[in-house]
């Protein structure tokens, strides 16, 4: 994620962005690939599948020249227990109300776990890591914090914590970074988002609680089916609801940047401004927040209206026309341009405010086809996708941010790709692709490296 326009040059100056020596790559969860180690500058990767696993990656990362950023958020964090979620909330009608449904186990939100139960984890992957340190850029504590309800303090109190594991384990100077959701840090931002999350939770309590009084109105002939029917609805939504019903109203939306980290980092998918209700009014907040010119047309839009214009998201037969992909991607370059330069625009301020004087910026961004399939206007799949027409959207999102990141002043230290590999997307049941299956798409983003 790489540089905002005039405005943004002005803004790297004065708020002392630190200058870094990676640049483009790939936020790839589940590891390094020899396919990209030796043509990009730097990868995100996960600790996870134990410290033999991290070992062989800095290996090949060392051995390759690529720096890697650890994110330790699956070793050193947990889900929050179900008993522990804010179930209670302000309906629409300006009630208060009990969430109709139990909390699920398998909720996003996060705790950290103990600062003993730290040191211990993490004490096998600085030994796993030691033979090849110098390919370590920096750590990453836990992915999406605020959306994920994990505070503004703990995430003060457990980089101070990590940092100090780390200076004891021969590495005084490392880099400590936290990735945001959109403009999380934003309080208007994140009130909008949590409104709205609300707002699905209402939706779903609101129709459950007349459905459930409409059929105690019913003749007993017809009450027994429509029983059923309501079973079945309310077993599909306990065990596979958006997990917005439970980050409902305990997102942290007490708005800053922790202090005590070196990269500030932040993803804004298209899939998730497009698809996600939490983020209707996203757009519009940031075009008010920022100010900036590219956000003007977005002022008091709602992505629903937005993701109306787009002929991949409208429901009947697939519309084709070389007229139609060219308006798709005159709107989903005006998309971007707002997006990241105005969640930049509030990073840098909120930066400011929070008394950051050095810090590097690192934009996530999309390079998987999750945003780019063909969608009905409800936001769900079709069956039939079009596999060139989907590949050609993802290398026009990529060139976007690679001409975003390429802009004189920009404020965008690292521009990294989600994801590599291509993976099978369990909340809509679909294969969803990645750049490993899209030479176009891998061609551009190592030519935009620093390497070449």
């Amino acid at each position: 994620m790489r540089r905002v326009l005039g405005i943004a040059t002005a803004i790297g100056c004065l708020f002392g962005q630190t200058a870094s020596n990676a640049g483009v790559g790939y936020f790839s969860p589940s590891g390094v690939r020899a396919e990209f180690a030796a043509t990009v500058d730097m990868a995100t990767i996960n600790a996870i599948d134990g410290p033999a696993h991290i070992a062989e990656n800095f290996r090949v990362a060392a051995e390759s020249g690529l720096k890697i950023n650890l994110d330790i958020g699956p070793l050193i964090s947990k889900p929050r227990p179900a008993g522990n979620l804010v179930t209670s909330y302000a309906a629409q009608d300006g009630s208060r109300k009990e969430k109709a449904l139990p909390g699920m186990n398998t909720n996003k939100l996060r705790d950290f776990v103990s600062d003993d139960q730290i040191r211990e984890f993490l004490k096998p992957y600085l030994d796993a890591i030691a033979p090849h340190k110098s390919a370590l850029y920096s750590v990453f504590l836990v992915d999406e914090p605020y959306l994920n309800g994990v505070s503004k303090t703990e995430l003060q109190r457990v980089a101070s914590l990590v940092r100090s594991v780390f200076a004891e384990n021969g590495y005084p100077e490392i880099k400590i970074g936290v990735i945001f959701a959109g403009a999380m840090f934003n309080k208007r931002f994140s009130a909008a988002a949590q409104k709205a999350a609300l707002a699905y939770v209402d939706t779903i309590d609101s129709y459950a609680q007349s459905e459930q009084a409409r059929i105690e109105t019913l003749p007993r002939s017809e009450a027994k089916t429509a029983r059923a029917e309501f079973d079945k609805w309310k077993e599909v939504i306990n065990n596979f609801r958006l997990t917005t019903y439970d980050t409902a109203g305990n997102i942290y939306d007490g708005g800053g940047i922790p202090a005590g980290f070196d990269i500030l980092a932040f993803d804004l998918y298209v899939s998730t401004a497009l698809l996600d209700g939490a983020y209707e009014d996203a757009m519009s907040v940031l075009a008010s927040e920022s100010g900036i010119p590219e956000c003007a047309d977005f002022a008091n839009v709602k992505m629903s209206k937005f993701r109306s214009t787009l002929s991949f998201m409208q429901s009947g037969p697939m519309s084709a026309g070389d007229h139609l992909r060219d308006n798709d991607n005159e709107r989903l370059t005006r998309f971007y341009n707002c997006r990241v330069k105005g969640t930049i625009k509030l990073l840098q301020d909120e930066a400011k405010a929070s008394g950051y004087s050095k810090f590097e910026t690192m934009v996530i961004t999309e390079s998987s086809s999750n945003g780019f399939l063909e969608f009905a206007a409800d936001g769900s799949p079709e069956a039939e996708q079009p596999e060139l027409l989907v590949k050609a959207r993802v290398v026009e999102e990529v060139e976007r941010a690679i001409r975003l990141y390429k802009e004189p002043g920009s404020g965008i230290d690292h521009m990294l790709f989600f994801t590599f590999d291509d993976e099978y997307d369990k909340s809509i049941n679909l294969q969803v692709g990645g750049v490993a299956s899209n030479p176009k798409a891998i061609e551009a983003i190592s030519a935009a490296s620093d390497r070449n």
